[in-house]
């Protein structure tokens, strides 16, 4: 709370708030324990009672905390014991790296289950196109779990920031200026197989 002003006019979380937050564990919540988390079952109670605790302090701030926890618990819940194993070791450990989810799209009456944002089976992966939205600290992240519709239905996928076909723009949003937003446009972006969570619908 007390650089909460400031955060919001330099438009970025100060990085030893980022810091404490790891330190304290907020990437385990919701990653059970045999994966390197803190429990055996999943509370979004907790969940929602850390991020109004956090946003007491200041929202935007907040928001660039709990980005890196979603992406650990869409990849706990939803992810292949390959994607588990590769992804989340980063999350649960000591130096917790910068990842959010891009699901929302810039556009009014955004609907989750009616994404523009689309998939395409090729021969090895898929191919992403699309604009998402209010994603947070895009230019940061080293990861992001991207929604997309695969043959007209809502599924998630993991996009490493490097990918070719990523491009990124900021999208600052008023009260919320400390979570670096940004709007990722995806042209073509090729992925593997493996990018897809396959329990994601």
């Amino acid at each position: 709370r007390p650089g909460a002003a400031d955060a919001e006019a330099a438009n970025d979380t100060p990085k030893e708030v980022l810091a404490q937050t790891g330190e304290f564990g907020l990437t385990l919540l919701n990653v059970p324990e045999a994966l390197g988390g803190l429990t055996e079952e999943r509370s979004t109670v907790t969940g929602v009672l850390v991020a109004e605790a956090l946003a007491e302090g200041d929202m935007g701030q907040a928001v660039a905390c709990l980005a890196p926890a979603a992406v650990a618990t869409a990849i706990s819940l939803w992810g292949t014991d390959e994607q588990q194993q590769t992804y989340l070791p980063d999350f649960t450990g000591d130096d917790v790296p910068a990842a959010a989810l891009a699901v929302a799209e810039p556009r009014a009456l955004f609907d989750a289950f009616e994404l523009r944002t689309t998939a395409t089976k090729t021969s090895d992966g898929y191919t992403l196109d699309g604009v998402k939205s209010g994603v947070v600290r895009g230019t940061e992240a080293e990861l992001f779990v991207v929604a997309a519709a695969l043959d007209g239905e809502p599924r998630l996928f993991i996009v490493e920031s490097s990918t070719t076909g990523v491009a990124l723009e900021p999208d600052p949003s008023m009260g919320l200026r400390a979570a670096r937003l940004t709007r990722p446009a995806l042209v073509g972006v090729t992925l593997p197989q493996s990018a897809l969570l396959e329990d994601s619908h």
